[in-house]
């Protein structure tokens, strides 16, 4: 017996529960290639599956080494693999819709109770396969032509106007996406906001605000951070800033390091960037040219069963962001983790900053007021907060098991 439209339950009327076969497209496997929005996809898979139902997660083989088809980690994986096309051509979106059809069709058939997207260009495809009698819906991480407007900032004339046209095409995609989709949820009411701009009442209507989660077991208050900063090869005798971002231009981190350049001869202090990206030769090549070699460190990729003890280890995680910010799991995890969080007030980071101290928060998004925010905290100037109550805060309104159910309630149907 299948989930549909019509039933809008997962159980019968007398109590039994119906396996939903759920397919749910995402920018890749997040085992293969974490970041944030593939963990939110993972994670919502895992837990549907945890509840008994068939979950297929359907993504891009980016290694081109992956099998098709493989059962792992509790779920059903399909991976495609893309043919060799130009990172600005235009074919990409068509590319990635067709082999997403084209897999589910080989796989699964017609017998789909719900399509849960993650990502535009695969939840495309499925719904070029998947409606009548289907319920769809998809969860907006991003808006897809602010997203590329920003990828393409400070990029040069030809590139920029490629990326134009592509984020004309791709924006047209995702207004057709939320008009079919049953319904929609974003990470913040920033995106809901922005989703009503860009789209319409309309489609603004069918925004459900479902924010980002943290499975609080995996992060805790270290009892021991001068031990951690020993283990991790961080300095003792100064403060240490930390922070985790994509090196790409929308994260800030020119602003950063510029800023640090401004409280470098005031304040001791060693900052640990991690993350990889397109921007990380220039990054060091900005930091060598001012001279700050031995204040700041480039992490690289940091493997997700080190970044706990890296959270914990931190005096303050920093949250640079220049713009588009829709969410900032990073921010809970290191509230998870009992560390404070300095950030500009970009996006949907002030949605969750202001709970807990609004004096974490730059006045902008400025160098001029990142190096503020940086020289108040390091000057004990700001407002601190016991670690467990930061825990707690998080425990408390950004539980994972709790976010997860609601979101199976709306994917489902049933709220």
């Amino acid at each position: 017996m299948f989930f549909t439209k019509e039933s809008h339950s997962a159980e019968t009327p007398l109590g039994e529960a119906i396996v939903v076969r759920i397919v749910i497209p995402t920018l890749q496997y997040y085992p293969d290639r974490p970041s944030g929005s593939t963990r939110l996809a993972f994670d919502e898979a895992s837990y549907l599956a945890r509840q008994g139902h068939e979950v297929w997660v359907i993504a891009p083989d980016l290694s081109g080494a992956k099998p098709e088809y493989t059962q792992q980690d509790g779920l059903r994986v399909l991976r495609y693999k893309i043919p060799v096309v130009g990172a600005l051509s235009f074919r990409r979106a068509a590319i990635h819709q067709d082999l997403t059809a084209s897999l589910l069709h080989k796989y699964m058939g017609e017998k789909v109770d719900l399509v849960h997207g993650h990502a535009l260009l695969q939840y495309a495809g499925a719904l070029k396969i998947y409606q009548a009698g289907v319920r769809v819906g998809y969860t907006v991480h991003s808006p897809v032509k602010l997203e590329m407007q920003a990828t393409a900032r400070n990029s040069p004339l030809t590139t920029r106007f490629l990326f134009k046209i592509k984020a004309i095409i791709t924006h047209h995609i995702e207004r057709n996406c939320l008009e079919q989709s049953d319904y929609v949820t974003a990470d913040s009411q920033y995106t809901k906001a922005l989703l009503g701009r860009l789209h319409g009442r309309r489609v603004q209507s069918k925004v459900r605000v479902v924010p980002g989660w943290v499975d609080i077991n995996n992060f805790k208050v270290l009892s021991d951070r001068h031990a951690a900063k020993v283990q991790l090869g961080w300095p003792t005798d100064v403060p240490v800033l930390f922070t985790l971002r994509r090196l790409v231009p929308r994260m800030g981190l020119d602003r950063l390091i510029y800023a640090l350049r401004e409280i470098e001869s005031t304040v001791p202090f060693h900052m640990v960037i991690g993350g990889q990206g397109p921007l990380r030769t220039s990054l060091e090549l900005l930091v060598a040219k001012l001279g700050l070699e031995d204040h700041i460190h480039f992490a690289g990729f940091v493997p997700e069963t080190l970044l706990p003890l890296m959270y914990g280890a931190a005096d303050a995680f920093v949250l640079p962001t220049a713009e588009l910010e829709c969410f900032g799991i990073i921010a809970l995890e290191s509230l998870a983790s009992g560390r404070p969080v300095l950030a500009t007030q970009v996006g949907a980071i002030p949605e969750i900053l202001e709970q807990v101290e609004p004096a974490w928060l730059a006045a902008n998004a400025s160098v001029d007021a990142i190096a503020r925010l940086l020289r108040d905290f390091l000057q004990n100037r700001l407002p601190e907060h016991n670690p467990q109550q930061l825990r707690e805060f998080v425990a408390v309104n950004y539980n994972a098991a709790e976010i997860l159910k609601r979101l199976t309630f709306i994917a489902l149907g049933s709220e």
